[in-house]
């Protein structure tokens, strides 16, 4: 449905409310599904991840579904809302005050990648974990620009569907 409501915004055939009021009531269901129920029982150790948009994106649709997949797994997961006056600095908060074994960087498009780019020593650098993970996914990453040392991190999810096997052989 998000895609749908994304080629329908690229061909003009519907406007900025609709994309907005459409992607509203997506994130509403997809809380439902996914909200405080998911992850059963208690996280596996190693597992800690944080999850938010890369600096300057706003695009976090796919970010909420990784999440549930990643609960589903076993993980616990922390989302940054970036959507404050400064997100770097939410971000670089949240890993000066908690320890992830991992961050999650959602990139939609390539306009952000420069500032992801510039971003990622201080992310390592504010990390609490000395060998913090970075992997990198995103609508940009699926389309075909999936490499890790563009942004400085560690790997790129191509496909979330590739969550499930990594995490529940772990």
């Amino acid at each position: 449905m998000a895609r749908d409501l994304g080629v329908m915004w690229e061909e003009d055939l519907c406007d900025f409310l609709d994309v907005t009021e459409g992607m509203g009531r997506l994130q509403s269901v997809l809380h439902e599904a996914i909200g405080p129920q998911v992850g059963h029982g208690q996280a596996r150790p190693g597992c800690r991840i944080l999850l938010a948009a890369a600096p300057g994106e706003t695009h976090t649709h796919g970010l909420q579904h990784v999440g549930g997949l990643l609960r589903d797994a076993g993980c616990e997961t922390a989302f940054v809302e970036g959507n404050g006056p400064d997100p770097l600095a939410a971000l670089i908060g949240a890993l000066e005050t908690g320890w992830y074994d991992a961050l999650g960087l959602s990139l939609a498009c390539d306009v952000h990648s420069s500032a992801l780019r510039r971003a990622m020593p201080a992310l390592r650098r504010a990390s609490r974990n000395p060998t913090l993970r970075v992997v990198v996914g995103g609508a940009l990453v699926a389309r075909g620009g999936a490499e890790p040392d563009l942004w400085g991190a560690d790997a790129c999810l191509t496909d979330p569907a590739l969550l499930t096997p990594v995490h529940s052989a772990v």
